[in-house]
């Protein structure tokens, strides 16, 4: 998860390629504009990542895009009013949000951060006949290989037999994330919370799932589950952050930033967009610290740098 919508727009203008117009009878044609860049947790660009543009009322309709070797994308041309983003990429987790597409002001580069697909859980029920474990780990098998479903149907005709293994119960999680099934997958994750409720890797998945589908009270509580101490990856932070800017809640945006900094004060982006989040505030000194931190942090030619750069020279 990472996704600003609609914040110092003037401010933060970059260059995009202008796509050729769609055909006046496309009725999601406007002249709004969205864009974006597709990362992995590590802040990597993702090359080749399917991008789909949808109105919700027009779900077979819209541009379908990829990014680029620097995992960029961007679309010009579209009407405004909400829109639905859903991005994919082999071996990460597929995800979608909304966000409110303006033909007047431009908006923020969504920043999209993958999570990669979970791993194979080696933990397997005990004491059940060797049939039922061959199934178990034909599941697990499929589970490595990222074929999902093959993975859930092996692993539900074990469930009857072990309905109450967490192992069993997190690795259906797993399969019904990779199909895309996110509902299921937080029944699955709820049932595993439930038995314990000190399975942090639940709590942190089930937020993580939650929130990339834009349902940020359900993914903020799922979070609060987990210790501050537990968290090792500011990414979850950033995204329930982003999720407060874009409802324009930029105090409780700055609180969530914070808390990003604290988990990872070595990475750039935390102070990036708390940086944004002051602005909004008008907390101007604070926010010039955290965008000289980018300057000094991030690559020199990160896109981040030049939009920080321009908004300290803006703020002067």
């Amino acid at each position: 998860m990472k996704r600003l919508s609609r914040i110092l727009a003037a401010l933060l203008a970059t260059l995009v390629v202008l796509a050729t117009l769609p055909a006046a009878a496309q009725d999601w044609v406007g002249k709004g504009r969205l864009e974006g860049i597709v990362r992995d947790q590590d802040g990597k660009p993702i090359q080749g990542a399917s991008v789909k543009l949808r109105l919700p009322d027009r779900p077979n309709e819209g541009p379908d895009l990829k990014s680029d070797a620097r995992g960029r994308w961007s679309k010009f041309g579209l009407r405004g009013g909400e829109w639905k983003v859903t991005i994919e990429a082999p071996g990460f987790q597929p995800g979608d949000i909304v966000i409110t597409v303006s033909e007047v002001q431009r908006a923020n580069p969504i920043d999209y951060k993958m999570a990669p697909v979970p791993k194979a859980t080696e933990q397997a029920p005990s004491g059940l006949p060797p049939e039922v474990l061959e199934a178990v780990k034909a599941g697990n098998e499929a589970l490595e290989q990222k074929r999902w479903g093959d993975a859930r149907t092996a692993f539900e005709k074990v469930l009857p037999m072990a309905p109450d293994n967490v192992g069993l119960l997190m690795a259906l999680a797993r399969s019904y994330s990779g199909e895309g099934k996110t509902g299921d997958a937080v029944e699955m994750l709820k049932k595993v919370t439930k038995k314990d409720a000190s399975n942090w890797g639940a709590w942190m998945l089930m937020a993580n799932m939650l929130l990339e589908k834009g349902m940020l009270e359900e993914g903020r509580a799922a979070l609060e589950h987990v210790p501050q101490q537990s968290v090792t990856d500011p990414n979850i932070f950033i995204n329930v952050g982003v999720l407060f800017m874009n409802q324009k809640k930029n105090d409780e945006a700055e609180g969530y930033f914070t808390k990003a900094v604290e988990v990872a004060p070595a990475q750039y982006d935390p102070y990036y967009y708390r940086g944004l989040a002051r602005i909004a505030l008008g907390k101007h000194a604070e926010a010039k610290a955290d965008l000289r931190k980018v300057v000094e942090m991030a690559p020199v030619d990160a896109n981040e740098v030049k939009e920080a750069k321009q908004l300290l020279e803006a703020l002067k």
